[in-house]
């Protein structure tokens, strides 16, 4: 295994996902809730949206590359650590992902041991906050 600063987001999440098996299905399902509630409340936060590096258009294709992605990966991304970290982490689609798992670390269903490795493995705080 290589160090953790050596690593990338598909190493991260290949990792993660080999850590906590039984884990994946509700990451997945946390991404798609996450994915439901942007799409839903598009408009709105596309006219709340500040100027920032990553704009809203920027976002809302990496929203809807993750609803592709689980839509034609199915039940492969939970049944594969590797399915799972290759699809959903690649590239910039990471972006969201890892505010999706951040996200879901804040709330009270996450267990603890799972909420230790995201943040170890992909911090702690938001890049950024979303009104939504």
């Amino acid at each position: 295994m290589r160090a953790l600063q050596d690593m990338n987001n598909v190493d991260k999440a290949y990792l993660l996902a080999r850590l906590f098996p039984d884990e994946r299905e509700a990451l997945t399902g946390v991404a798609l809730q996450q994915v439901e509630l942007f799409i839903q409340q598009e408009q709105a936060v596309r006219d709340t949206w500040k100027d920032t590096l990553i704009t809203a258009e920027f976002w809302y294709d990496l929203v809807r590359s993750t609803q592709r992605i689980i839509r034609n990966q199915g039940t492969g991304l939970y049944r594969s650590a590797r399915v799972f970290s290759d699809q959903l982490f690649d590239g910039y689609n990471a972006i969201f992902m890892i505010y999706c798992l951040i996200g879901y670390t804040q709330g009270e269903v996450c267990p603890y041991k799972l909420k230790q490795a995201i943040h170890l493995l992909f911090g702690e705080y938001q890049l950024f906050t979303i009104a939504i």
